[in-house]
């Protein structure tokens, strides 16, 4: 028999971690947020549900990107990495 294995997800707007089964959250002892990954893996555990080790992050990586970030030109953009090989396109 196949077991299948919820992935955590830490919603970066909320602040909390929920799990996922087939793409839809599910509730683990009356709950669909939790405040850590660990006391989510430890409901998940008591509750008999196969957790993931991965996090799926949610967070909005744009905001914490630095703003006065240049664009790249043409030219950096084809340099040379330092092993001497050509950056991918």
């Amino acid at each position: 028999m196949t077991s299948r294995m919820a992935r955590i997800v830490h919603m970066g707007k909320l602040g909390g971690y929920a799990a996922l089964l087939d793409g839809a959250l599910i509730e683990i002892a009356g709950r669909m947020v939790w405040a850590s990954a660990d006391a989510l893996a430890d409901a998940a555990r008591c509750g008999g549900i196969a957790l993931s080790d991965l996090v799926i992050d949610t967070s909005d990586r744009a905001a914490a990107a630095p703003r006065c970030a240049s664009p790249v030109t043409a030219r950096a953009g084809a340099a040379w990495r330092p092993d001497r090989l050509p950056l991918a396109a």
